[in-house]
C-alpha cells in the first residue's frame, strides 16, 4: 500500500558524514496517481519546479537547489520505516436515506452491526460520521437533517458497544453533493452518510 502526505510532499532532512546537512523533498503520487506540484525558490530566487512523481529537490545549507529523479522501488526503499509510521488512509463507507428521512431501514441497521465487527477487529482509533443531504428544499433545514442521519449511524455503532469518544459528527447539509443537480432537485447518492474510519 501506498502512502501520500495531503499535499503529495515527503520532507526529510539528511545529514551525511563529512557533508553539510541537507534537506530532500521528493514528489510522491497520491492513490489514484495523480501529483502535485511544489516550487521553491533559492536565496538567489531562482525557482525550482517539481511535477513528476519521484523526483526530488535536494537544498544545501548554503541554500543551493538540485533537481533528481528518483526510482520508485528506491524511494519505498530508503524510506520505507518513515512511510510505514504514517498514519493508515482513512477507509471510506456510504450508506444512503430515503428522501427527508434520517431514519436506518432493517438491512442497513444488520449492515451496521456487522460494520462494528471490523471496527473493533481492526484497530480503528477514530470514526468520522459525516452527514449530507440533497438540495431539495431549504438550506438550514437539511443542514439539520444531515446531522441527524450522521446521529442516526452514531447511534447504532454505540448501541453495538463502538465507544463513543472515538466517534466524531460532521454534517454539511447540502454543500458537497456527490452528483451536481440544477436548482432545488433531489439526488438519492447525496442523502448519505459517510463512515472514515481511521
Amino acid at each position: 500500500m501506498k502512502y501520500s502526505l495531503s499535499l503529495c510532499i515527503f520532507v526529510v532532512t539528511l545529514i551525511f558524514s563529512g557533508c553539510a546537512p541537507k534537506t530532500q523533498i521528493t514528489l510522491l503520487p497520491e492513490d489514484d496517481g495523480k501529483v502535485g506540484i511544489i516550487s521553491i525558490a533559492n536565496n538567489k530566487k531562482e525557482t525550482h519546479t517539481i511535477d513528476k512523481a519521484y523526483t526530488s529537490l535536494n537544498i544545501s545549507e548554503k541554500g543551493d537547489i538540485e533537481k533528481k529523479v528518483e526510482i520508485e522501488k528506491d524511494v519505498l526503499s530508503k524510506y520505507a520505516e518513515v512511510l510505514n509510521a504514517l498514519p493508515k488512509k482513512g477507509q471510506s463507507y456510504l450508506f444512503y436515506f430515503s428522501n427527508d428521512s434520517a431514519d436506518l431501514n432493517a438491512e442497513q441497521i444488520l449492515e451496521l452491526r456487522n460494520f462494528t465487527l471490523l471496527i473493533k477487529n481492526n484497530d480503528i482509533i477514530e470514526i468520522i460520521c459525516i452527514g449530507h443531504s440533497d438540495s431539495l428544499g431549504d438550506k438550514e433545514y437539511n443542514k439539520i437533517l444531515s446531522l441527524k442521519r450522521a446521529q442516526s449511524v452514531a447511534n447504532v455503532l454505540t448501541r453495538n458497544f463502538v465507544d463513543k469518544s472515538i466517534i466524531k459528527l460532521e454534517y454539511y447539509g447540502d454543500a458537497n453533493p456527490l452528483v451536481k443537480t440544477e436548482g432545488n432537485k433531489s439526488s438519492p447518492k447525496n442523502r448519505r452518510v459517510e463512515i472514515i474510519l481511521k
